[in-house]
């Protein structure tokens, strides 16, 4: 078998991928999912289907900003109540050795 140069690589790798995405599209299926867990097929995406695709990733990057907001919200909540906690039993603490 003869070796391939990159270009002949790229352009194989270009075809196979133009054929998943097609064979995906006639059978009804979500290209634009396809094209969210592999980037390489955004390329053989037509307009309509790349504007869902950003729609979609914009969507997914507020979801993760939210949950890190939420996450650190939580956070914080729970460093203030240990705070008070350990305030509460040194109050206890210092009010029974008097």
């Amino acid at each position: 078998m003869k070796k391939l140069n990159a270009e002949q690589r790229k352009a194989r790798d270009n075809e196979r991928f133009a054929q998943r995405v097609d064979e995906r599209r006639t059978k009804g299926e979500d290209v634009v999912a396809y094209a969210l867990s592999n980037a390489k097929a955004y390329k053989f995406l037509t307009k309509p289907e790349r504007y869902e695709l950003k729609q979609r990733q914009a969507a997914l990057l507020n979801e993760v900003k939210l949950s890190a907001e939420e996450k650190l919200k939580l956070r914080q909540e729970q460093e203030l109540q240990q705070i008070e906690a350990t305030f509460d039993t040194d109050e206890d603490g210092s009010a029974s050795s008097n």
